[in-house]
């Protein structure tokens, strides 16, 4: 499985828009399309103009397929009159021949990643609904110690967000671009359940019982926090977000 990552930045008050845009045509031109398993508009908790699409696809020849085939682009062309415009512009002749200053597309930034590991199926203690918020946490590993934390994800993390109520979905995925540093992407039914489970002091533990094979860096602020030092803040620290589902929909 992989995981394709869609960012772009959205105009001011158009996030209603392009919801209904992606519902009614984004959505619908990718159930048509082979291998794609799931599709949903996110936006970013904090900042609103950012937002995401995540699709979910059997393989990456698929994915590729997908990206090659033409539909990507159609798709983006459409969307973009909701989306925020670069502020650099071009010098073109208009069709009176007369120079004009044309805004600059911004281009959206795509991701796609492998799926080290997933929890499959939804967990039981799960609503029926849709997700409706996902947690994104982003942690940067020992050279060499991927495949450890992987093992200890499919062994302590996925068991224990499983137990969690309200979470539905738990992946882990690989940046190719990037060998050390890895991605945890939970779903959940509400906001209230995700905050419930960091509040619980769940994560804090689970990110302690990991830390033996995450980055050097992050090991030695731990430690040094440990002997009473002021909290510092390291360019290896986890970094978490969240955003709101607007919109989403699986595939069988």
């Amino acid at each position: 499985m992989h995981m394709r990552m869609v960012e772009v930045k959205v105009k001011e008050g158009l996030s209603s828009q392009l919801r209904s845009h992606y519902a009614n045509r984004v959505i619908t031109g990718l159930s048509e399309v082979r291998g794609c398993r799931y599709a949903g508009l996110l936006q970013e908790a904090r900042h609103p103009d950012e937002c995401v699409s995540l699709t979910l696809w059997d393989s990456e020849e698929e994915c590729r397929a997908y990206e090659k085939g033409g539909l990507f682009e159609k798709l983006l062309e459409e969307t973009r009159p909701y989306l925020l415009e670069s502020t650099e512009s071009r010098i073109q002749l208009s069709q009176n021949l007369t120079l004009e200053y044309v805004p600059i597309p911004q281009e959206p930034v795509v991701t796609v990643m492998p799926v080290e590991a997933t929890s499959n199926e939804p967990a039981s203690n799960t609503s029926v609904g849709s997700p409706m918020w996902v947690r994104i946490i982003s942690l940067k590993v020992k050279p060499g110690k991927m495949e450890e934390f992987s093992e200890f994800y499919v062994s302590h993390v996925i068991p224990r967000l499983r137990a969690v109520r309200g979470c539905r979905y738990v992946y882990l995925t690989g940046k190719a671009q990037r060998p050390d540093e890895i991605l945890s992407v939970t779903s959940w039914d509400t906001k209230d359940d995700a905050e419930r489970y960091e509040q619980s002091g769940a994560f804090g533990v689970l990110l302690r019982s990991a830390q033996h094979v995450l980055s050097d860096l992050y090991q030695w602020k731990q430690d040094d926090e440990k002997e009473g030092a002021v909290r510092s803040t390291t360019s290896d620290d986890p970094v978490v977000e969240q955003y709101t589902v607007l919109v989403s929909k699986s595939f069988k």
